[in-house]
């Protein structure tokens, strides 16, 4: 696969971009040729996910290694506007740290940032560090109780997990936090997804999820870990939601 990538990038870049879009249109017409409608229809998704992984990757770069929905989505308002002046935060599956040092610069927070890969926590302390900031190689299923925090946030964190009400209800017992802050990738965000279901094609935006939210699925996920859900946006083809530990 990836020598056919070298080979139709090279054969590409050769041409004028009209030429170069002409000869994908010939070879889509060609890839899309199914037995029937829908065996064409999951060719032409499998061409449109590597499609999306190139534009994902050549936007990262673009911006330096950082993906451009973080400035785009502005989704860091939810969390900054949620956050008080001096309050501790656990950002748990932090990645490379754009959320945590926003959370400390804009909201003046304390913020400990845990990821299991340490190449994330490595990029984080080099490109996002803070002196409220502090970022941590740790297995969130080992997370044991320790200081408290006012807040806990799980950016786009709980769909790649498989046992999350166990998850939820440890963090809750380890950080014991007033207020979980989640963002979570919708089911519904396109009409695409149920399609994919139907054609029996991975259907979810990332192949790492393990699940995908509506609104009501979200709220008895947390309340089967024992969190309330005070409230919920959609934005994005995504879920931001405020939880809080019932009493």
């Amino acid at each position: 696969m990836n020598l056919i990538r070298s080979s139709l990038r090279g054969s590409l870049a050769a041409l004028p971009f009209p030429a170069a879009l002409r000869l994908v249109r010939s070879w889509l017409n060609v890839v899309a040729r199914g037995r029937d409608e829908s065996d064409s229809l999951r060719r032409l998704f499998a061409v449109d996910d590597l499609l999306q992984g190139e534009i994902d990757q050549l936007a990262i770069r673009r911006d330096g290694g950082v993906h451009p929905k973080h400035r785009l989505t502005r989704y860091h308002d939810f969390f900054v506007d949620r956050v008080g002046r001096g309050e501790r935060v656990l950002d748990v599956g932090c990645g490379k740290g754009e959320l945590a040092h926003d959370l400390a610069e804009r909201s003046r927070a304390s913020v400990l940032g845990i990821d299991i890969l340490p190449e994330k926590i490595a990029f984080a302390r080099e490109r996002f560090a803070h002196p409220r900031v502090e970022y941590t190689v740790a297995d969130i299923y080992e997370l044991a109780p320790g200081e408290g925090f006012d807040v806990v946030v799980l950016s786009n964190v709980l769909e790649h997990l498989a046992e999350r009400e166990t998850l939820l209800r440890r963090i809750i017992a380890a950080a014991r936090p007033e207020r979980v802050l989640i963002r979570v990738p919708a089911f519904d965000r396109h009409w695409h997804v149920p399609l994919r279901r139907e054609l029996g094609i991975t259907y979810f935006s990332d192949p790492t999820h393990e699940t995908e939210y509506v609104a009501d699925t979200l709220r008895a996920e947390l309340e089967g870990a024992g969190l309330e859900l005070a409230s919920v946006e959609t934005h994005w083809g995504e879920l931001w939601a405020e939880a809080r530990p019932r009493a």
